[in-house]
């Protein structure tokens, strides 16, 4: 009579082929992480510009119709970063002015040009004010 014996348990295979899955499968989350970061402050990065840009236009708008003309780049600073704001006033017409206001930086990931067509793009906003 022969006896069977029953070997409950993992065998040595069986437990490294599950750590290797394990660990590609955590690889793919620390890669989702890492993206899902980078994300993350580029949309502070690009938010943070816009309010810098808005609020530019909005001073212009309380400005005399005759003072809105082009003007120099100027830095602004939040949040330890340096941006450049620059608007461009162009006629619209004989009554109105077209003013683009264009907002660049450079952060961990690059430079963001205002106006770009390629690479990183800085935050462009255009408006148009009338007397």
């Amino acid at each position: 009579m022969t006896k069977h014996t029953r070997e409950d348990g993992f065998t040595l295979i069986e437990v490294l082929v599950a750590t290797a899955i394990a660990a590609v499968g955590f690889l793919g989350l620390a890669a989702t992480h890492v993206a899902s970061i980078r994300a993350t402050a580029m949309g502070r990065n690009v938010g943070i510009a816009t309010n810098i840009a808005a609020e530019a236009i909005e001073t212009m708008r309380r400005r005399p119709y005759d003072e809105i003309v082009s003007g120099s780049p100027a830095s602004v600073t939040r949040d330890r970063l340096v941006f450049m704001r620059q608007a461009t006033v162009a006629a619209a017409g004989t009554t109105a002015k077209r003013v683009t206001m264009g907002v660049s930086w450079t952060d961990q990931f690059g430079a963001h040009t205002a106006g770009a067509t390629s690479g990183m793009p800085g935050v462009q906003l255009i408006t148009v004010i009338s007397e």
